[in-house]
């Protein structure tokens, strides 16, 4: 009797649940429905070519000019932190070409995804149209100015580390709304994963969550300060 021969499985797939395994969970990530999306969205479908190979890698990778796809274990525990429902609308800030808002696309009911340059939108666009992924907005505008049109948002992440919380940012969040950012202030080398929550109207608490070595989200770096 001839043997069945059995069809190899797919690398990428077996490389997307070893991130699960050893990346992600063990970090402490424990929302199973998350888990569960970061298992079946495909990374390597959101970055170029020539990056495929690393992109389960537990690393940043650069996709673009100044975007970086975040490491998956960072990415994993700032979605986790923001406790997302299914009817929320969330803005993610600084998307690339998409991954992040793929994932969030699987937890609410809209995705709001901007960035300054409309060919990423449209790199991501690609993407999420390939993959059937129906609830994503892809907006382009001002990073640090967010979009005030569409606001407010139940959530707001930004992709990437930033010297400082932008004022017009918080104030787009809807009371009661939770955003997360990688807080990385002038001569630090190491972010602070912060998550911010809108009590009242004027009242906004924060909450340093871990540490993270996440490179900084172009426009968000410090300031050039001059001394006379």
């Amino acid at each position: 009797m001839t043997p069945v021969a059995q069809e190899k499985p797919n690398p990428f797939d077996v490389a997307r649940q070893a991130m699960i395994d050893s990346q992600v969970h063990p970090m402490g990530v424990v929302n199973e429905k998350l888990l569960s999306v970061m298992g079946d969205v495909p990374r390597e479908a959101f970055v170029p070519e020539d990056k495929q190979g690393i992109c389960y890698c537990d690393e940043d990778i650069e996709v673009a000019n100044g975007r970086y796809l975040m490491e998956p274990s960072v990415l994993a525990r700032m979605i986790q932190a923001l406790e997302l429902k299914e009817d929320q609308v969330v803005l993610t800030i600084g998307s690339g070409i998409g991954y992040n808002a793929a994932v969030l696309s699987h937890l609410v009911s809209t995705v709001v995804a901007q960035e300054d340059h409309q060919e990423l939108i449209a790199q991501a666009q690609s993407s999420w149209d390939a993959l059937s992924y129906c609830n994503i907005a892809g907006v382009t505008g001002t990073l640090s100015e967010g979009v005030p049109e569409h606001a407010p948002f139940d959530a707001i992440i930004i992709n990437g580390a930033v010297s400082e919380i932008p004022e017009t940012i918080k104030q787009q969040l809807q009371v009661g709304g939770r955003m997360v950012a990688l807080v990385k202030q002038a001569g630090q080398t190491i972010a602070k994963a912060t998550l911010v929550e809108r009590t009242q109207e004027d009242v906004f608490s924060d909450i340093v969550l871990f540490d993270a070595g996440t490179p900084y989200l172009k426009g968000f770096e410090p300031k050039n300060e001059f001394v006379f």
